[in-house]
């Protein structure tokens, strides 16, 4: 679970930061994503949508390290598909990102959705 001080750090912070693990278990350069807190969870979406590298690794790897703000966590990586949590997170991004509110809530950017689970 992510503490509340987690949560607000990752609201405060603009940079995001994900690193996946090869079929080797060896971590990809650290790549820029966008990141927001929902309902006590942390989603992130990139603005290449389903069709970025990162994200396609992800898929595969289903874990990932991460840097946002003061917050470094190794995560689980969840893809949910439901439109409860595309409304959720849509709304989020449109709080934290309003300059961005098009790229980021686009269908093509909400389908790369991912929930991230802090392994602790």
């Amino acid at each position: 679970m992510w503490t509340q001080e987690e949560l607000d750090a990752i609201d405060q912070e603009d940079s995001l930061f994900i690193s996946i693990p090869n079929a080797e278990g060896k971590m990809h350069k650290p790549t820029y994503i966008w990141g927001v807190s929902s309902n006590g969870s942390f989603y992130a979406r990139g603005a290449s949508g389903v069709t970025s590298k990162w994200y396609q690794a992800a898929l595969v790897a289903k874990k990932a390290h991460i840097v946002i703000g003061s917050v470094e966590k190794d995560v689980i990586l969840e893809f949910p598909t439901d439109i409860k949590t595309k409304i959720n997170v849509d709304k989020a991004f449109r709080q934290k990102y309003n300059s961005y509110l098009d790229l980021m809530t686009s269908e093509a950017v909400s389908a790369a959705t991912v929930k991230m689970i802090p392994i602790n």
